[in-house]
């Protein structure tokens, strides 16, 4: 158990440095779908580790092996896990829910507060001008998900740029960006390690939007003109952190993305990421294995058994 303990951890720890680089060869709608599920998939097995090392240590207690039915001499006996090191998981798993439930109420508050501030406004389709001089453009998360777009933005912007900042927001409110990164957010809460595959997952969605807006306008130039133009303006203005926002991510490598062709389709990189996945999950699954042979192998006789 101890070794694929530490086998799991270390998986962790290399996906959280492999992922930032491998997003980039990825066109950013895939990078952003992967990326996020490797944070999932590298929380959770992260927190069930641990949860499997404090709970050796733990069922130890008699009254929680009273509820279990198993011997906690024979338990004890037959761990392989020291008290010390289950102890430090089990606080290490607190901590990991406690910090993804503040964040998870932050963004839910900013969330609220920024619906409750659109509630009375006007909106054209999916669209909301707010008349602030502050330049700014974000989309909240659906359902009743809005592309918020300031009066003193728009009055910054010619006819073309506007164009370029509509197709952005309205592809982060097609594609439900705000929930991808909700999620990469709350992986990075959970595990700290995982927050540069975090912010690489936030510019992936971010170039994911600028992709659609390339597309859609059929200038990739004028794109990364419009996001400089854009950050420019914004440089004094603090947003919401539950919005998406059109200046999000990497600004930098989002424009040298768009001053180059568009992203090719990798196959073999997103068969390689998928096959990191599984690799990365037997650890997990080890350990619950040979969790469970421990406590079969220290539960009581039933009475009246003959051995």
């Amino acid at each position: 158990m101890t070794a694929a303990a530490i086998l799991g951890l270390i998986a962790i720890i290399g996906y959280a440095l492999v992922a930032p680089v491998a997003a980039r060869w990825m066109a950013p709608s895939v990078a952003t779908k992967l990326v996020v599920a490797g944070n999932l998939l590298s929380a959770a097995s992260g927190v069930f580790i641990l949860a499997v090392l404090a709970f050796t240590w733990i069922a130890q207690f008699p009254f929680v092996a009273e509820e279990g039915a198993w011997s906690p001499a024979a338990l004890h006996s037959d761990s392989p896990v020291p008290a010390w090191p289950a102890a430090i998981a089990g606080c290490l798993v607190l901590l990991a829910l406690l910090s993804v439930l503040v964040t998870g109420l932050r963004q839910m508050r900013a969330l609220v507060e920024v619906h409750r501030a659109c509630r009375g406004l006007t909106a054209v389709g999916d669209l909301v001008v707010l008349d602030d001089e502050r330049p700014d453009a974000f989309s909240t998360p659906q359902p009743a998900g809005r592309v918020i777009v300031t009066s003193g933005l728009l009055r910054a912007l010619d006819p073309r740029q506007r164009a370029v900042l509509l197709a952005h927001e309205k592809s982060h409110l097609l594609h439900h960006h705000a929930w991808w990164n909700l999620a990469a957010g709350l992986t990075a809460a959970v595990n700290p390690v995982l927050r540069p595959a975090a912010r690489a997952a936030a510019t992936a969605v971010e170039r994911w939007a600028d992709e659609d807006a390339a597309r859609a306008v059929g200038d990739r130039r004028l794109v990364a003109t419009t996001l400089v133009r854009v950050a420019q303006l914004q440089t004094r203005f603090v947003r919401p952190d539950a919005v998406v926002a059109a200046t999000g991510g990497d600004l930098e490598a989002r424009v040298r993305a768009l001053l180059a062709p568009p992203p090719r389709r990798r196959p073999l990189v997103i068969a390689a990421a998928i096959a990191v996945f599984a690799v990365g999950a037997l650890p997990a699954a080890a350990v619950q294995h040979t969790g469970e042979a421990l406590f079969e192998h220290a539960e009581r006789p039933v009475a009246g058994q003959h051995t």
